[in-house]
């Protein structure tokens, strides 16, 4: 298998900025990539305030976790409304789960 890198699909460097782009679009903005993104942005805690009695190192390790989300979220240049859904869909995410079959 040969992974796809961005210099071989994009030859010319002022290409590489909108293949880029329509690659993360392309990946994130479709049922399943929706779903993820949900997912990571309950994980990795974009919308949550950090704990107060954080040490630095894990401080410095969740900013990270939030840099990488945040750079999806600037490649695929979403609408408000579409990051306040996205909100909504990370905070459902990061809801208990209290054993229940119902739907949200």
């Amino acid at each position: 298998m040969v992974w796809h890198s961005l210099k071989r699909v994009a030859r010319r460097r002022r290409d590489r900025v909108a293949e880029i782009e329509r690659a993360y679009r392309s990946v994130f903005l479709c049922r399943e990539g929706e779903t993820v993104l949900a997912d990571l942005a309950a994980e990795c805690g974009i919308y949550q305030a950090p704990p107060s009695s954080l040490e630095p190192r894990a401080s410095g390790y969740l900013d990270g976790r939030k840099a990488l989300y945040a750079r999806i979220l600037a490649m695929i240049r979403i609408s408000p409304e579409e990051h306040a859904a996205l909100q909504e869909a990370a905070r459902l995410e990061a809801l208990p789960d209290f054993e229940t079959d119902e739907d949200f």
